[in-house]
């Protein structure tokens, strides 16, 4: 039998680009600038519609956990940070235009994996809080 007392406290680091990879795999297969997408794959025609919608259906309600779970383990206060360091960049954009070399497609590939990073740091942020603040997950014995 499992000793219970014995939790991991530490999110390993293949833990962390596993989370990475599935999100990215999430915002990159959503939409992207390359057309290959789940979303023009759905609007492309009318064929095979149940299919189609019972992929939307999946997609759809994989965000909303995604999106929840980043946002609860982000707090309002990780919010506010990635806030201000997206005000920070948008500002070093007006102060010295950079983003001018790139192509369009660069852009919106770079804004895609900023926002997969985000949402990555979201869902192992509360990992690191408890690592930093000493606290240890509490884990019920089932019974």
């Amino acid at each position: 039998m499992k000793n219970h007392a014995s939790v991991r406290r530490k999110l390993p680091l293949a833990s962390v680009a596993a989370r990475f990879l599935l999100v990215a795999f999430f915002v990159f297969a959503t939409l992207n600038p390359s057309y290959y997408s789940i979303l023009t794959w759905l609007i492309s025609d009318f064929s095979l519609v149940s299919a189609k919608a019972f992929i939307a259906f999946g997609l759809a309600l994989s965000w909303l956990i995604l999106l929840r779970m980043s946002i609860e383990g982000l707090g309002w206060l990780g919010l506010a940070y990635v806030g201000f360091a997206f005000l920070v960049m948008v500002l070093l954009e007006m102060q010295f235009g950079w983003l001018h070399l790139f192509s369009t497609y660069t852009l919106l590939v770079m804004a895609e994996l900023a926002f997969a990073i985000i949402l990555t740091f979201g869902l192992v942020f509360s990992y690191w809080v408890r690592q930093a603040s000493g606290q240890s997950a509490v884990v019920k014995i089932p019974r």
